[in-house]
């Protein structure tokens, strides 16, 4: 049916809505439950209903909907009931409501009241939350494409369905559009609001009158709305489990359903066109949708969005009886976001989604603009400027300090000059770079859509093609019909001078000169377009990487058009080339961290920067205690690595002076420094020291520990050898697991409790003949799951080892430096009595740059010289030393082991306030900045969340916060952020994470 544009006379079908509902006192409502349907009813409840007097219906244990109609719905309810019983025992995925006879066997009976014969009838319930109660916010990727699939397979369902008497059209029905908003609009309060109806009625009533009727037919569902879907959650994944409230059913335009669905999901979100393409794609792989119905989908969107605003409006303003949950706010919102949207974005950002071209003309345009002949826009030479992320444009600027990037943007644009410095089509700039926020509501701008010509203000710019001029505002549009191709448009920014609208423009002819700017210098910037621009209030120079396809689609690349001398290209990511590559060149264990990897380009503190600008927490890497690029070791490596760098045969003050601050912050007697180069080559060197001068061979760990790569050390990590064997020599004992283990948190004793299980290991060792040369353990077990090790744990065990002759090894490669805050090594928070006869370290000793330690006593170093010389190349280099050094005062200077302490703990507090409403959370642990978030899929069993988890890391990144799983089960959150971690931060994660949990996957 067409839309009306206006019917003159009293509106009919607005009468019926606002009529109000039909009555029946609560006792006669018992009295038909017990006499026509056999139930006694133990609680009456009412439900909202625009038409229909609605009960929920508890009896005997089961729940029911209780309609009570108007006489005049007859034929309505006849062929609502015939279309329940077509869908029923369809194979959908979902449930929708059964009609329940009555002791007759009639699915409708009816009661006289008031001198009327009531129809009434009785559904069952289909459980489930109203869609509308979970915020648009914690909507998941995954529900919208679930409720976009389910709104297809329900219409292709009803498609099939045909009855010989449909019920005459209603209100909200799309033909009746025009008139419903001729009535209503003039009710509209807010002038904002009101003027954006206005404009939606003149963009859409008549181009909907006139090709509504070529769209398919079917009969639908018609309101298909937030309120009438219901989902269940298990876990967190959140999906439609049912479909209610057929009450508006009838055959009508098939994309109805799909359009109604648009404008009440979309309602509340940031982003409409973003929940419309995850609608809309889903739909179209259930249910195809022609081109055809494409082109009038967001127009029947926006149009059924404004007509309930309208509506709403009206019903407030006359006091009369409406369905109260559509009068919002964020139905306002809507209207006012939809109105903005210009027409052939809308189109766009739907056909792409549903894998068709943005634009129908789009790939036309970009062929023969690969082959056009066009003249230089301007003269001189043109030379790129790189003001991407990954530019050495910026390379020794703080990317935090926006100006400071701007500035040096200005000052590498100007520095091309006389040339032309030419800024690329579809760059993502790093001019003010923000967090990721894929799809969020401040997801950033930055990916830069045409071409910038940078010239001294005043230079002409020549046409690159012959065209007429279309518009001259803000920005001079000139329109061109070349032969054999199809009309398309250019769009010049930053002109002065450019002719008059209707002027015919040669190729080569001057339209203007390049206007002084503010923030970048002067340039020109062109644009290419096949889309009608008259309803587009501007073109925006730069978009969010999450609609760049689109609009790639309606604005193509218009580097073709700088002409024959062109040595420009556009933009293209690094990622695809570097994953090839290391596909190619690196072994297939060697892993990255995600299903989607990132192409990092810099980084500064707590914060990593993509090569697309955007901006990561760094929550997981203990590598860089001070935090990324920290100015003082940058300084610190820079000033040693051009006065000396060689190995440590030859005699330089750093090393000794490093040596000397380093064996300071030991207890005494661990004084003597083997200089290497990793964690692993530290516990190698250990191990190889503690057999030689044992004389034996096994090794006691605790199990799932990691200790390194060399054949040595993977020896002994239980997450390596569990591969290929562990080797006889290895003897793991339990983990002190006091959420899993044998021994809990309400365990006062659970420490010395496992220590007793590795004393009993040397004991029973030894009375095998083959005693233990050492104990290796981590001061906090990493890769094991971010265990605690309990009070009381290391103390009775570095007793007993030294009694027994076995060496213990302490482990601090990943938590030393002060990063567990209480004490700048891991084994001192065990107490005092905890002296181990070797400590290793690593990673943050040198805040990323390659160092790593080893440390003894001077009387094992010596009952090891006859071993032989040690040497190491490059372990102990000035550089090193010199970075070693600046961390040791840094960490000082700015108070860091104190943050660790106290952020680490507000931290874990803020996240185990987060386990009161998430049940997948079973336990949070840590100490100062190295902390665990374990999932769990049921608190009792504890069975681990693995895919949860991967998940959850996954959501986090797409939010700008990267952390990453570990343990046996890897359902663990591993947190192990610089040491310049602020409270910020803590609330930046645990927000995060708050929002990644509630919204589901």
């Amino acid at each position: 049916m067409p839309v009306q544009t206006h019917r003159a006379g009293p509106d009919e079908r607005y009468e019926r809505i606002t009529a109000g509902v039909p009555e029946l006192p609560a006792e006669l409502v018992r009295d038909v439950l017990r006499d026509r349907y056999g139930l006694d009813a133990d609680d009456l409840r009412p439900l909202a209903g625009e038409t229909d007097r609605n009960l929920r219906v508890l009896a005997g244990g089961a729940e029911y909907v209780f309609k009570v109609c108007d006489p005049a719905d007859r034929a309505a309810i006849d062929f609502q009931s015939a279309l329940l019983a077509h869908l029923d025992g369809r194979d959908l995925g979902f449930e929708v409501p059964r009609v329940v006879p009555d002791v007759s066997g009639a699915p409708v009976t009816s009661v006289s009241e008031g001198g009327r014969d009531l129809p009434v009838r009785l559904l069952t319930w289909v459980p489930g939350e109203l869609l509308a109660e979970t915020a648009p916010a914690r909507r998941s990727a995954e529900l919208l494409a679930d409720v976009g699939a389910v709104a297809g397979r329900l219409t292709a369902a009803t498609a099939s369905f045909a009855h010989p008497d449909p019920p005459a059209p209603h209100y909200w029905e799309f033909g009746h559009a025009g008139t419903a908003l001729a009535g209503s609009a003039g009710h509209v309060p807010d002038p904002g609001v009101r003027a954006a109806v206005d404009a939606i009625r003149e963009r859409y009533e008549t181009p909907l009158a006139e090709r509504l009727p070529e769209l398919p037919t079917a009969v639908v569902h018609h309101d298909l709305n937030a309120f009438n879907l219901l989902v269940r959650r298990d876990g967190g994944r959140r999906r439609v489990s049912g479909v209610i409230d057929f009450g508006d059913a009838l055959p009508t335009a098939r994309a109805a359903d799909l359009a109604v669905l648009i404008s009440s999901v979309a309602r509340g979100a940031a982003r409409p066109l973003t929940v419309a393409r995850a609608l809309v794609a889903a739909y179209h792989a259930a249910c195809p949708l022609t081109e055809a119905t494409l082109d009038l989908l967001i127009p029947l969107d926006t149009l059924r969005a404004a007509t309930v605003a309208a509506t709403t409006a009206r019903l407030d303003a006359e006091r009369r009886h409406g369905d109260p949950r559509h009068r919002s706010a964020a139905a306002a919102d809507l209207v006012r976001a939809l109105a903005e949207i210009p027409a052939e974005l809308g189109r766009g950002a739907v056909r792409d989604a549903c894998g068709l071209p943005a634009h129908p003309s789009g790939p036309t345009l970009v062929s023969w603009l690969a082959d056009c002949a066009a003249t230089a826009p301007v003269d001189g030479a043109l030379t790129t400027v790189d003001l991407g992320a990954s530019s050495s444009v910026f390379d020794g600027v703080d990317p935090r300090d926006h100006d400071a990037l701007g500035a040096a943007a200005n000052a590498a644009i100007l520095a091309e000059r006389p040339s032309v410095a030419v800024g690329r089509y579809g760059e993502p700039r790093f001019l003010a770079p923000r967090p990721r926020r894929d799809g969020g509501p401040d997801e950033p701008d930055n990916v830069h859509l045409g071409v910038d010509l940078f010239a001294a203000a005043g230079t002409p710019v020549r046409a690159p093609l012959s065209g007429r001029v279309e518009e001259n505002g803000t920005a001079l549009v000139l329109l061109h019909e070349p032969p054999g191709g199809v009309p398309f448009r250019t769009i010049y920014t930053g002109l002065d001078g450019a002719p008059e609208a209707g002027a015919e423009v040669a190729a080569g002819e001057r339209i203007g000169r390049i206007a002084p700017s503010t923030g970048l210098p002067p340039h020109v910037r062109i644009q290419v377009t096949c889309s009608e621009l008259g309803t587009w209030a501007s073109v925006p120079s730069g978009v969010p990487g999450s609609e760049e396809a689109v609009w790639r689609g309606l604005f193509p690349d218009p580097t073709p058009l700088l002409g024959a001398r062109n040595a420009v290209t556009a933009w293209t990511p690094a990622i695809d080339k570097a994953l090839e590559a290391r596909r190619r060149h690196l072994p297939n264990t060697h892993p990255t961290y995600f299903e989607d990897p990132i192409a990092m380009s810099r980084a500064r503190d707590c914060l990593f920067y993509d090569e697309r600008g955007l901006s990561y927490l760094d929550a997981l890497n203990n590598v860089t205690l001070l935090g990324h690029g920290h100015p003082r070791l940058v300084d610190a490596a820079t000033r040693q690595l051009g006065r000396l760098n060689t190995n440590t045969r030859f005699v330089y003050d750093t090393l000794t002076e490093y040596a000397e601050r380093l064996t300071a912050t030991l207890p005494d007697g661990l004084d003597v420094v083997y200089f290497v180069n990793s964690g692993s080559e530290a516990n190698d060197l250990a191990l190889r020291m503690a057999r030689f001068l044992t004389k034996r061979d096994d090794i006691v760990i605790i199990d799932d520990a990691y200790h390194g790569y060399t054949t040595v050390v993977a020896d002994v990590s239980p997450s390596r050898y569990r591969n290929y064997g562990k080797p006889d020599t290895t003897h793991p004992t339990p983990v002190p697991d006091r959420y899993r283990g044998a021994y809990g948190y309400d365990d006062a004793d659970a420490g010395a409790k496992y220590a007793q299980h590795v004393i009993d290991a040397f004991d029973e060792l030894t009375a095998e003949g083959r005693p233990p040369a050492a104990f290796l353990y981590e001061s906090l077990l990493a890769g094991g799951g971010q265990v605690v090790l309990p009070p009381g744990y290391l103390e009775p065990i570095t007793a007993a080892a030294a009694e027994r002759g076995v060496l213990t090894i302490a482990d601090e490669v990943q938590v030393g430096f002060g990063r567990l805050g209480e004490a700048f090594w891991g084994f001192q928070t065990q107490g005092p009595g905890v002296v181990p006869d070797f400590v290793t370290m690593g990673k943050a000793m040198g805040n990323g740059f390659p160092m790593a330690a080893m440390v003894t006593t001077r009387e094992i170093s010596r009952a090891f010289d006859p071993a032989g010389r040690f040497f190491s190349t490059y372990g102990g280099n000035p550089v090193a030393c010199a970075v070693g050094l600046e961390l040791l005062d840094v960490v000082a200077d700015e108070g860091l082991q104190h943050n660790a302490l106290v952020v680490g703990q507000y931290l874990r507090d803020r996240l185990a306030g987060l386990a009161d409403r998430h049940p997948l959370i079973g336990d949070v642990r840590g100490q100062g900045f190295y902390s665990g978030v374990e999932f769990v899929r049921d608190r009792e069993t504890k069975e681990p969340a693995s895919e949860e988890t991967l998940t959850i890391c996954e959501r986090l990144k797409d939010r700008g916060v990267l952390v990453y799983p570990t343990g046996r089960s890897w359902n663990i959150l591993k947190l192990k952020p610089p040491l310049t971690f602020t409270r910020g931060h803590a609330d930046e994660f645990t927000d995060a994470l708050d929002a990644v949990l509630e919204t589901g996957w």
